[in-house]
């Protein structure tokens, strides 16, 4: 009956189009549209985004939405039957199958800190998130709320527009944000989740008067969320940098790129320069929105004595792979700097390269090296586009750091 349906719908979409498209591309041209995927295998219940798809004039084209972004998936592939997104600055990718029903099924493959993961998904038309009818919010959580997050009550921000019943927003930890969260106040029940490619996040909570309590997932959860806690307040503020003055270390790596340079401090277009190394991994979703930052900065401020360097640790043994991984973040976001390869993400790799600078507890890090060749100042985490005006205060103070530095005599 299947098959029968689908001939037929090959058969009359080219006969509509006159285009003389294959039956193949008829069935293909069936997956474009809006999709609600879902992963569904966690305690917290389902964590939805929205998959566009469309063909474009170079060929398919997706973009994952958490509204208000629109981030655009860097490889597609539609075919009669499936959808195949991949993500190489991730080293992840989502695979989606036709089912009966108008429906998808498959699996995203992502990589985390244990080695690869895969979670399952489904997907159904349409582009409603959490509840697909009218949803009656009991209140209005838009606004800023001083945030309790964890066992260990480490403190942060929510930051919430609400329209009608929808709400989108993000939460900031001294660590960083989670992106663009969406979802909705469906009576006094708050959901907000994302996807990015790889990073996934669920927020579930309840809203008495002045105050949300719930828990937080990510799709790979397999044990109860952490607990968070937030209250409505007016002036709720946070530092989303923690800022550090070292004692004028001296750095002494030597360093691979994916294209085999070796990349050191000593070498001649670092003297005399203000040099900044930024510490991430392709894995780190925070470290992703800082590169969209620094590659335009980088290129902006270099003819005044600025050089960059992107100093990655990435998960697993494998530096082959981590070396495609570091050579597919440097061109998504078009950096103009050296990336170079620092080991794992863990205490002993991050001692070894940085010495008294390390472990490295945040993602990213930016450390800031004067015209002398020693460090004046490390910049812990980062507030992505996603905190709107906290965001900007991030990149203007990394601007001024930067600034008086290059004022700073050598």
């Amino acid at each position: 009956m299947i098959m029968r349906f689908h001939t037929l719908f090959a058969g009359s979409l080219v006969a509509g189009l006159g285009f003389g498209l294959t039956a193949t591309q008829a069935l293909a041209a069936g997956l474009y549209g809006q999709w609600r995927v879902s992963f569904d295998a966690h305690p917290g219940g389902p964590l939805p985004f929205t998959l566009d798809v469309r063909q474009g004039k170079a060929g398919p084209q997706a973009w994952l939405v958490n509204p208000p972004e629109r981030l655009r998936v860097e490889q597609v592939q539609v075919s009669a039957d499936s959808i195949t997104l991949t993500f190489p600055s991730y080293n992840s990718k989502l695979e989606l199958k036709a089912a009966p029903g108008d429906t998808l099924t498959g699996a995203a493959t992502v990589l985390r800190a244990t080695g690869t993961v895969v979670i399952n998904a489904r997907a159904q038309r349409g582009a409603w998130r959490f509840s697909p009818g009218t949803v009656k919010p009991a209140g209005n959580v838009g606004g800023r709320w001083n945030l309790t997050y964890g066992d260990n009550k480490v403190k942060g921000l929510v930051l919430l527009k609400q329209v009608g019943g929808q709400v989108s927003g993000t939460v900031q930890l001294p660590t960083g944000d989670m992106r663009y969260l969406s979802g909705e106040l469906n009576g006094n029940q708050l959901k907000l989740s994302t996807f990015d490619g790889s990073f996934t996040s669920l927020w579930s909570g309840t809203l008495t008067g002045n105050t949300l309590k719930g828990a937080s997932f990510a799709a790979t959860s397999r044990q109860a969320g952490n607990p968070w806690e937030a209250r409505k307040e007016k002036l709720a503020t946070m530092n989303a940098i923690a800022v550090e003055a070292p004692g004028g270390e001296r750095l002494s790596f030597r360093l691979p790129t994916p294209d085999g340079q070796m990349i050191s401090l000593n070498d001649a277009r670092y003297k005399g320069k203000v040099v900044v190394i930024s510490l991430g991994g392709a894995w780190c979703p925070n470290c992703h929105d800082e590169a969209q930052f620094l590659g335009p900065y980088a290129a902006r401020r270099q003819r005044e004595g600025v050089e960059m360097i992107g100093l990655q640790f990435e998960y697993g043994a494998d530096e082959a792979r981590a070396m495609r991984q570091i050579a597919s973040f440097k061109a998504r976001y078009k950096l103009p700097y050296p990336m170079v390869y620092g080991g794992q993400p863990n205490a002993d790799d991050t001692k070894k390269v940085l010495g008294d600078l390390a472990p490295v507890k945040v993602w990213p890090t930016t450390i800031f090296i004067g015209r002398d060749g020693r460090v004046k100042e490390v910049h812990m985490g980062w507030a992505g586009p996603a905190t709107g005006a906290l965001s900007e205060k991030v990149k203007r103070e990394f601007d001024e750091t930067v600034t008086k530095l290059l004022r700073a005599k050598a």
